[in-house]
């Protein structure tokens, strides 16, 4: 995949873990935290998570991109990828659900569990870069993000009245 010059390899399609009957399994990682000063969860902290992992051994910096059905839903950017989605996003620490922590990791992986719960297929994009934060940066003011929150600024940048959540595009 291509986006203003800067070619994305297919790491992975990205699969919830499921149980013997192929149900996707669903965790509440909330529970387990020992919330001894009784902080609140955070925005995206309550209710079911998936797990996933992608491969590991991608300890490169760059930026991924993630897509559901060909579409693109998420540009990020990170030092390590592996970790960035295997101890991030495909694996939401109880702490992380709680104020203070990781929100975005919560987000990103309800996102994921939705869509592989309607059978989307999700796909994680790579270009391998130390640059990350100016590639990042660049590409998310060109193209429509729907899951980034920065998306929203991108549209009032442009004075567009169209809800973000309508955006897709096909990338096959």
């Amino acid at each position: 995949m291509d986006i203003n010059g800067h070619r994305f390899v297919l790491i992975c399609a990205m699969k919830p873990e499921k149980d013997t009957e192929g149900n996707i399994l669903r965790f509440e990682p909330q529970d387990k935290y020992e919330n001894k000063r009784g902080v609140s969860l955070n925005k995206y902290g309550s209710g079911k998570f998936c797990r996933f992992r992608i491969p590991v051994g991608i300890n490169q910096p760059g930026v991924y991109i993630i897509t559901v059905n060909n579409a693109y839903k998420y540009m990020g950017e990170c030092v390590d990828l592996s970790l960035r989605f295997n101890m991030g996003y495909g694996q939401i620490s109880p702490r992380n659900c709680f104020t203070g922590g990781q929100e975005t990791n919560c987000r990103i992986n309800k996102l994921i569990l939705e869509e592989a719960l309607t059978s989307g297929e999700i796909k994680l994009w790579f270009y391998k870069t130390r640059d990350y934060k100016r590639v990042e940066k660049k590409l998310l003011g060109n193209q429509k993000w729907p899951w980034n929150r920065s998306q929203l600024s991108w549209m009032l940048r442009r004075e567009s009245p169209i809800s973000y959540s309508l955006f897709s595009h096909d990338v096959s």
